[in-house]
């Protein structure tokens, strides 16, 4: 009885550990918007949403929504720390690290106060790390001041999400 008892808390255990492995890996950035709340976000109908697996070592997934009639292309690109490849996080790499290289890169770079723990705006968007997440949203020209304020808005629905 004690064996099976022993035998029953490891499979317990396992289907936890992996439970949690697949959790982590089934992350999907297109479920962090619906496609109802990017056609208000634009002002104009989208297609479906399409996910994007970059496959890399960082984990990196997107997600793309573009609009029907003028073509124009909403991106939401998620890197977590937990996605990152375990030889990625063992050279100490994690989000906030990807992120705070990546502001340092940027050339306009305008520091964007209150979205996330951090954010900025320059090419190709808004970089935000919040936690052990790190969001690129994309909208467009950089140089536009109307799509800074359309991906702040993309960035109020989507981070209480994460």
């Amino acid at each position: 009885m004690h064996k099976k008892r022993n035998a029953s808390t490891i499979i317990l255990l396992l289907t936890i550990i992996w439970g949690t492995a697949s959790a982590a890996g089934s992350f999907d950035p297109c479920g962090l918007l619906t496609k109802a709340e990017v056609e208000a976000l634009v002002g104009e109908p989208v297609k479906d949403s399409e996910t994007k697996e970059t496959k890399n070592p960082l984990g990196q997934k997107m997600c793309l929504y573009t609009t029907v009639s003028s073509s124009r292309l909403i991106q939401v690109s998620v890197v977590r720390t937990d996605d990152m490849a375990p030889a990625i996080q063992k050279q100490g790499q994690n989000a906030a690290k990807i992120y705070n290289s990546t502001k340092e890169m940027l050339d306009p770079v305008k520091m964007v106060p209150g979205v996330g723990d951090d954010a900025c705006w320059g090419t190709p968007g808004l970089h935000i790390i919040k936690g052990d997440v790190y969001v690129l949203i994309s909208v467009g020209n950089t140089s536009k001041p109307e799509n800074l304020d359309l991906a702040r808005r993309i960035a109020e629905k989507v981070l209480p999400r994460l």
